[in-house]
Formats: structure tokens, sequence, C-alpha cells
């Protein structure tokens, strides 16, 4: 073994017993009274480390979001992997009748590698029936295979994860979340992409075995203090998504949205901060380790996130070193949010969701307000919280359909002012049965 190798290793040992060592004990009880929250102060996002005041967008764009970026990789998430994977995109079926004629329904395989084991990622995109050329997407990641998330004969099954056994199973025998619906953005105009967050790394400890990990490099054990977690995997599974979604016909490549609830909230927040393609986020319910802050002491902490009973596997083992005292981590939920400025930024919550912490979410908007505001931007973060707890419900649903609509346009109104252009004798928007005779009429 190379010298340089063997005293990686040795580092790595040494950080995870300090971290062991280190670790506080878990409190007895949550706090999830308001008066018993203490006082904070989160760190600046507009100062450079070097104690430099921000005053424009470029000095934020050049400097400070790099700096931003650089300290959620090492503290909290991970490091992506500089290299990367080209999938093998096996097409399984290209526009064909969907959702009972509602959409057209396009099948994808993303495969990395080969053999039965091999990491594959299903893409589901439903278009509009009506579109008459591409439409901004919505790329939503869920808890549960295609199959069945939705009720539409035809999709391929796939699999699952019994994440007791670790264990692949069959797609329809895994376990159904519910809220997610496609329609209420089928009907807007939008097209819809999903895809099932275990076909890119499944969500236990030890599952990076089975995912894309597994053809980057694998993770070393004990990980290093900033090596990636889940995720970051499933972060950079999103982004293999989204290279395919630029390349479909029936999908704009500039309007591409991404939303997703919980964990993958969280997620959905460090794959847009990674990747400016993604034009708008969504992140649902994210709570701690997403847009809940964490200096905040009020429902999930990082002492809860990090207990290696749970969820330690999802992040880079240096964040357990801040259970107990978020004070000592240099960022802050707001920074997060801020690293997503100028793209709009829709964050929805539950008023009764006492875990994810709704008001440290609107409390971690309002701080990186000021990003945006250099864009002229300010309008373009907004909450929306409804009455209920740690779920998606429908009127969820409509906010985000809402939201799209207002910054990408709505598509119909888009494909008129198109056909306009075209021909503009022709009063295709405001008397649609011209639409439907000859051009010789």
């Amino acid at each position: 073994m190379r010298l340089d190798a063997m005293l990686s290793m040795l580092a790595a040992a040494s950080l995870a017993a300090a971290l062991a060592n280190a670790q506080p004990a878990l409190p007895r009880s949550t706090n999830t009274d308001e008066s018993r929250v203490g006082a904070y102060v989160l760190p600046e996002v507009l100062r450079l480390q070097n104690g430099q005041p921000i005053e424009d967008a470029p000095t934020w764009l050049q400097q400070r979001r790099p700096e931003v970026l650089e300290l959620f990789a090492a503290h909290q998430f991970g490091r992506t992997p500089a290299r990367t994977v080209e999938p093998r995109v096996e097409v399984v079926e290209r526009a064909v009748s969907g959702l009972g004629g509602l959409a057209r329904r396009t099948q994808v395989r993303l495969a990395f590698g080969d053999g039965p084991e091999a990491p594959v990622i299903r893409v589901l995109l439903y278009t509009p029936a009506k579109a008459s050329g591409p439409v901004p997407v919505l790329l939503h990641v869920g808890f549960s295979p295609n199959v069945l998330v939705f009720d539409d004969p035809g999709i391929e099954e796939g699999v699952g994860w019994d994440v007791k056994a670790k264990a692949r199973i069959p797609g329809r025998q895994a376990r159904l979340l519910r809220g997610f619906d496609a329609r209420p953005f089928l009907a807007r105009g939008f097209a819809v992409a999903h895809v099932y967050y275990g076909d890119i790394e499944p969500d236990f400890d030890g599952g990076a075995a089975f995912g894309v990990r597994s053809v980057l490099g694998g993770v070393r054990e004990p990980r290093a203090p900033d090596e990636w977690g889940a995720i970051g995997a499933w972060s950079w599974g999103l982004s293999r998504v989204v290279d395919y979604l630029r390349t479909d016909p029936g999908v704009a490549a500039e309007k591409i949205a991404v939303s997703g609830a919980s964990r993958l909230g969280k997620t959905i927040l460090w794959a847009a901060a990674q990747d400016s393609r993604v034009a708008l986020v969504m992140p649902l319910i994210s709570g701690e380790g997403g847009a809940a802050l964490s200096r905040r002491d009020f429902g999930e902490t990082i002492a809860n996130l990090t207990d290696p009973a749970r969820y330690h596997y999802w992040f880079a083992p240096r964040y357990r070193a801040y259970a107990g005292r978020a004070e000592a981590l240099p960022v802050d939920s707001h920074m997060l949010l801020a690293l997503i400025a100028p793209r709009p930024m829709l964050l929805v919550n539950g008023e009764g969701d006492t875990w994810s912490d709704p008001r440290g979410e609107a409390l971690a908007a309002d701080a990186a307000r000021p990003v945006y505001a250099l864009f002229g931007k300010a309008s373009d973060l907004v909450v929306v919280t409804h009455r209920g707890g740690h779920e998606v419900l429908p009127e969820d649903l409509t906010a985000m359909a809402d939201f799209m609509a207002r910054h990408f346009g709505d598509p119909a109104t888009v494909a008129a002012g198109r056909a306009r252009q075209a021909n503009p004798n022709r009063p295709v928007a405001w008397w649609p049965a011209m639409a439907t005779r000859p051009q010789s009429w």
C-alpha cells in the first residue's frame, strides 16, 4: 500500500474515533416549546471569510458563493467526486398514451454498468397530451418506485428495497408513500418526471455498495471526514437525470424544476446548489439539515440526524462533530438557501410539523433573502405553510404548479404566442376553432 494512502486511512480512522468520543449524549427530549428557544447568532452570509462585506451580485457569485459551497461540502454533505460516469441510456418506450390519455408517457433507464445488480435509474416522464412543443418540467424524486406512485398500466416494475433486510424486492412489493400527483402539473401544461431515490442508492447504512457510489470508486471504511454520504449520492443521481431531460424533445431544457420531500427536500437543495442547470427549486418539509436553522434549538437537531442508529450515513462524517454544538458549524441553512439565488425557490412546510421546525425554515428564508436582493429577486424566495404536519397535501401541489406558472409562464399561453409569431394573421389564441382549420382556409 502506498504511504499516502495508508496515512489517509489512519487519519480517517483517528477522526472516526475522535468523533465517537466527542459525541454528546442525545438530549432526553427534543424542544418543541417556542418559549425555550435560546438566543443564537447566524454566520454572516454576505461577508467573505477575510471579513470583507459583499455589496453586489458579482462578488457573491465569484467569491462568496464558492466559499459557502466549499464549506457545505467540507462540513455537512461531503465532497462530490470530480470523476463522473456516463450512463447508458435505454429507451423503454417513448411518447405513448398514458394516464388515460391525459399525457404522453416516456420511460428511460439510465444504466451504470452491466449485470443484474448494476445501478439503474428509471426515469418516468409524462408530457401533456396536447403539448405542441417542449414544455417546462418538474423533476420529482420520490420514496416509492414509479410503478406504485402512478396508477397507469404499462409502467416498468423495476425494483424496490427492503431496508431492514438490505435486499432488493420487486417494485410492487415496496412501500408506497402517498402525496405526489402528476395531474395538477399536467393540467397546467407542465411535464412531470419522476424517479425513485432507491434506484440511485438504497436508503440504509451500507447502501453505497448497491448504488451509484459503487461505480464512482465506492467509499472508504471508515469514510474520510469530508467524504460524501447518501444525500450527495442522491443529488449526483438527480443531475444525471437532468442530463437526460435536457435531451428529451418534449422538455424545455432551460426550464427544469426539482422537488422532493423531507430527506429528499434536503437532497434537492444540495443538488440545485451544485447544478446551476436546475432553474427552479421546491423543497418540501425539508427540516433539519435542509431549510430549517440548526442554531435554533427547536425540533430535530444535528444530534438526532447523525445518531449512529439513525441517519449519519446521509452526511459527511465531520457533520456529526457538530451534534450538540451547532454554533460551531461554519454554515447554517440560510446559507444553503442562498446558494440557490437568484433562481426561484418555494419552501413548503406544515404548521404542525414541529420536528421539522416550519418557523426555522421561514427565518432561514428571511436570512437568505438579502442574497436574492443583490439580484433584485427578493420576492422570488417564497414560503408556503399548510395546515397540517409532515406530509405533502393537494394544496401544496397547487401552490407548486402556481409557482412554476409564475416563473416559467403558462405553457398554453406560451404556445399560443408561438403560434401567433408563426402566423400573426391566424388568431389561434382567442378563436380555438380557427386552429383546427387548414392553413389554406
